[in-house]
């Protein structure tokens, strides 16, 4: 019973791991924006939790999205098909993480904000931390894309399941100079 106990709150801490992916993301731009005091107890401990969280929360992630659990079978929309139109731009973003020099551009768009946070021209310091907070937001979205293919993937039209990817059509076959008949 207690494996049975542990299973389901790791499903349920699997379903809801995007929604805390997020709030981290929320957390450390707030924290880059209005930090906490130097060398509190506070200061150290925040971090370190954010980084537990984001660890755990992405651990969870990737486990649940090997099947569907009860919470993702009622989340399931009346009518998918509408649902995967509706949110056919973040089904289409979820699908650039194929490419690899669009996901190295992007890492290195992430990694080069952080060179806004060391300061500089006064113009820099008062700005950049709300340009690498723009740039941080942008996380946001690529866990809702990823968290909405992974429900509607079925109906994805970049899918191979979808029926409106790029696959080819399959055509009926035409003789090639047999001599059957």
């Amino acid at each position: 019973m207690g494996a049975a106990a542990g299973a389901a709150g790791a499903s349920w801490w699997g379903h809801h791991a995007p929604h805390a992916l997020i709030g981290s993301i929320v957390a450390c731009i707030a924290l880059v924006l209005r930090p906490l005091p130097p060398g509190s107890l506070a200061s150290l401990v925040a971090p370190s939790g954010l980084v537990g969280v984001v660890l755990l929360s992405w651990v969870s992630m990737r486990r649940h999205d090997r099947s569907l659990c009860e919470f993702c079978v009622t989340a399931m929309p009346i009518n998918p098909t509408e649902a995967a139109d509706r949110y056919r731009r973040r089904l289409a973003l979820a699908h650039l993480g194929a490419d690899r020099r669009i996901v190295a551009a992007y890492l290195a768009l992430l990694g080069g904000s952080y060179l806004l946070l060391l300061g500089g021209p006064p113009v820099l310091r008062l700005c950049g931390p709300y340009a690498w907070s723009a740039v941080q937001a942008t996380m946001i979205y690529l866990v809702l894309s990823h968290t909405t293919h992974r429900r509607l993937q079925p109906w994805c039209p970049q899918c191979q399941g979808g029926g409106g990817g790029d696959h080819a059509v399959d055509q009926d076959p035409k003789p090639s100079g047999s001599r059957s008949r």
